[in-house]
């Protein structure tokens, strides 16, 4: 159990770098909000949407490839080789949009998205696909404070610059300033979102590409393609999982007949309340990934992957449980305009909790070989998240596009299950994840019925109840957890 333990670590690590980096992102959010009408966190929002999708494509699974071929190939020569090869895309992608801003504002823009907006887009995803492995090399080589370090400056830039252009530039603007109309358009403050991204990860790539470019290794184009064999079907289930996830938000603008821009903000806005769920996942996938790839096929342990799955439900459904228990505390970071969206918050939990149970699922076929399997599980996900979002959004709301995300999740879970079972045998305690889901549900069902008078009094009751749960599963798994921290 050792090696879990430095799974465990790894991920508090991880975690703690994620937590912090992402927490300091998320407070954008309440920050957009109070500086930006609903309809132009709706535009934030689609932009960053097709950013997303488009990122995947132009990293080409090149991740995965490389923790998967570093045992085999120069570990210089290979990232040299997939680098450069990131780089000349990402410049082509970047002219791409810029010679053809005018026919994509067309088929993609709005009255909030212009087509200067969707090349500030461009430049973004650019930067961040050639950093992208210089990131990932990181991580191999277990630099974790040195990955969390600059993660965090990088977040901490983007604030900076947001809170200059929306906040100081406005104010320095009505006192008169001379100079300021110069840096700032008080008309059109929606692009300054992605200014300040490009600065903020600019700065990072400025230190990270020379860095790159000194290491003593060759370009060969074997390399890449080979890599590309290997990474092909992984980035089909990159783009599938991206679409999945950000395709409510591509669409919605479309299929919502009254002020869409409006409800995709408000939607928007509390589906970043699920956000303690994403960082966990998040700083699970980020240590799960290279560790697995460092056990390999041969020397992994089938329990241990079956430990590690349980625990990971259990601190999942304990975020859930806990979100859930006490988000009229949480919604303090919304205003009440907002609040109409929280009935979609239940659905995107559970869902982000389905999809990190599918994504440690899927080891079975990346350790075999069999990728495409995951492209054609993620390629039913895909189709599935977007025929319910066409059907459930127009009639239902963004609450349709919820509980897509949900329905798409668990059937892709169970698919990824079903398969692997055939091809990667792993005897998972299914029952016991079964039951610590559906308790969890049933507890927030049960707890948010209580209705007192007082406010603190009922804060106090909740905050019993999650610890005399906590406590109970403490209890029931105490020989697990022993044998983890020995």
């Amino acid at each position: 159990m050792s090696k879990l333990k430095s799974l465990a670590g790894e991920t508090v690590v991880y975690g703690a770098s994620t937590i912090v980096s992402r927490l300091l992102a998320w407070l954008l959010m309440p920050f957009y909000i109070r500086t930006l009408d609903p309809e132009l966190f709706g535009g934030v929002a689609n932009i960053y949407s097709y950013i997303s999708v488009v990122l995947v494509l132009l990293t080409f699974g090149f991740e995965t490839g490389y923790f998967r071929f570093i045992t085999k190939e120069n570990r210089n020569d290979l990232l040299k080789s997939l680098s450069f090869f990131i780089i000349i895309a990402s410049v082509l992608f970047v002219l791409f949009v810029y010679i053809f801003s005018s026919p994509i504002e067309r088929l993609l823009g709005n009255e909030y998205l212009s087509g200067k907006i969707f090349r500030y887009g461009a430049i973004i995803v650019a930067i961040d696909a050639i950093i992208s492995l210089p990131f990932a090399d990181l991580r191999y080589r277990n630099k974790k404070m040195f990955y969390a370090g600059l993660r965090f400056f990088q977040v901490l830039l983007n604030i900076v610059f947001n809170v200059f252009f929306l906040v100081v530039c406005p104010y320095l603007l009505s006192l008169g300033y001379d100079g300021i109309e110069l840096i700032f358009d008080s008309n059109n403050r929606l692009k300054y979102v992605f200014i300040s991204n490009i600065l903020s990860s600019g700065l990072i790539g400025i230190y990270l590409i020379p860095v790159l470019f000194k290491r003593v290794g060759n370009f060969d184009f074997a390399h890449v393609k080979d890599v590309f064999k290997y990474s092909g079907p992984i980035m089909i289930v990159g783009l599938f999982g991206m679409l999945i996830q950000n395709v409510d938000k591509i669409l919605m603008p479309k299929l919502i007949p009254d002020n869409p821009m409006k409800a995709l903000g408000i939607y928007s806005a509390n589906f970043k309340i699920g956000v303690l769920m994403m960082l966990f996942i998040q700083s699970y996938r980020l240590a799960f990934e290279p560790f697995f790839f460092k056990e390999g096929k041969e020397n992994a342990s089938k329990e241990l992957y079956a430990t590690i799955l349980k625990f990971f439900v259990i601190f999942g459904i304990l975020i859930y449980v806990g979100v859930l228990m006490f988000l009229d505390i949480i919604n303090n970071f919304l205003l009440p305009e907002y609040f109409s969206g929280n009935v979609i918050i239940p659905y995107v939990l559970m869902g982000q909790l389905f999809f990190g149970i599918y994504y440690s699922l899927s080891l079975w076929y990346k350790l075999t070989d069999r990728t495409i399997y995951g492209a054609y599980i993620s390629g039913f996900g895909a189709l599935i998240v977007i025929v319910l979002n066409l059907v459930l959004v127009p009639s239902i709301g963004y609450i349709g596009a919820a509980i897509s995300s949900l329905v798409c999740f668990v059937l892709m879970t169970i698919l990824s299950y079903y398969y692997g079972q055939k091809f990667y045998l792993i005897k998972y305690p299914i029952k016991s994840i079964v039951f610590y889901l559906l308790s969890g549900i049933m507890l927030v069902i049960v707890v948010n019925k209580i209705q007192l008078s007082n406010d603190i009094f009922l804060l106090a009751v909740k905050a019993f109840i999650f610890v005399s749960y906590l406590a109970t599963i403490f209890f029931f798994e105490r020989k697990e957890f022993k044998k983890t921290i020995i």
